[in-house]
């Protein structure tokens, strides 16, 4: 990518207030002090502090490239996410903490990864490697050409096998490591973090995990905590979406109603500053009203919290704006012709299902 291009791409993306306390950080426990480059940046603690704003990557990025220089760690990345902590990863700390399953923790990471920063993205292909099945995560980023793209990419990998051998309690290790670039530094740190075959010069940058890990359980898995945890992650998944978006915006709004009734249209053209009338035109336009909105929002609520949730359908049935269980039974027949209790008896359809 072109200088040019890359500076402007660069200004119009963003990360999360907790991916740049994570980097300062990451900085402080190697010596350097980056408070007054943040100042000097225009950022505030205020910013840091408020979970709906966002810091323009072009200001993230020269906090990274001087806390690579000054600590005069070529392996700054990998020991970054060496103190991986579940405060630096925002909702979804505690929402992936308290999850039944290392897969169902995976599973929340994927989607949650550009809410946490815009310079990558999260996908998985199952594979075979020695003959036995595997998960790939592949890591992919359109800002390879970034000179602090080694030190990302060494991050985001090391802090996911951290984060994962203390989520479920032991000192597992993956099957392969997958670098599409050279090692920043000492080999054996990489052998030192990782304790297993770690490449370079890979056509792609993935973690390779045995199958068998995914259904691993963890040890502070707490359903209740969970139901409230993922809740509040969704919340910041569709807040993000909504910052631009007036259909997201809608759909979060919608979300907010929920447990005190049936979601009204009027009340929520109102929360968004627009008349009645203006929004049922909008939506129009985008080939939608705000009684498919709904459907779908109560559709997709439904689906999760049966199947990650430990609540009665009698509970879902009201927590949806449902008078009564019937009701949503009804409902739930006409989207999938099948019942709730039928649904979650056979656990839907599952990400990671082999």
């Amino acid at each position: 990518m072109p200088c040019a291009s890359l500076a402007s791409s660069l200004k119009h993306k963003t990360v999360a207030p907790f991916w740049v306390e994570y980097l300062l950080d990451a900085a402080l426990r190697a010596g350097v002090d980056l408070s007054y480059a943040l100042v000097a940046s225009g950022i505030s603690n205020e910013d840091l502090e408020d979970p709906q704003s966002r810091i323009s990557m072009a200001i993230e990025n020269q906090l990274l490239s001087q806390a690579i220089a000054d600590s005069a760690d070529p392996l700054f990345g990998l020991h970054m996410g060496e103190g991986i902590r579940p405060r630096f990863m925002g909702e979804l700390g505690y929402a992936s903490m308290s999850s039944a399953t290392l897969g169902d923790a995976i599973e929340l990471m994927i989607p949650f990864m550009e809410v946490t920063t815009e310079y990558a993205q999260l996908r998985f292909e199952w594979r075979e490697y020695h003959g036995d099945k595997t998960l790939c995560l592949m890591w992919e980023s359109d800002l390879e050409a970034l000179p602090t793209y080694p030190a990302r990419v060494d991050a985001n990998f090391a802090a996911a096998i951290i984060y994962g051998r203390w989520l479920i309690g032991q000192e597992l290790n993956p099957t392969q490591i997958l670098f599409k670039h050279s090692p920043q530094g000492d080999e054996t740190e990489y052998q030192r973090i990782f304790r297993c075959n770690v490449s370079f010069g890979q056509p792609e940058n993935a973690i390779v995990l045995p199958a068998h890990m995914l259904d691993l359980p963890l040890r502070d898995a707490d359903p209740e905590v969970h139901k409230v945890a993922r809740s509040r992650m969704q919340r910041a998944v569709t807040q993000y979406h909504a910052r631009d978006n007036l259909l997201e915006q809608v759909r979060l709004e919608i979300q907010n109603r929920l447990q005190q009734g049936v979601p009204q249209l009027e009340p929520i053209a109102d929360q968004l500053g627009i008349k009645p009338w203006t929004l049922r035109r909008q939506l129009r336009a985008e080939n939608t009203d705000f009684s498919s909105l709904l459907e779908d929002e109560r559709r997709r609520l439904a689906c999760d919290w049966l199947l990650h949730s430990e609540r009665s359908v009698n509970q879902i049935a009201l927590d949806l704006g449902y008078s009564e269980q019937s009701a949503f039974n009804r409902a739930f027949k006409r989207w999938f012709s099948i019942t709730p209790v039928q649904y979650r008896s056979h656990q839907g359809h599952q990400p990671f299902d082999n």
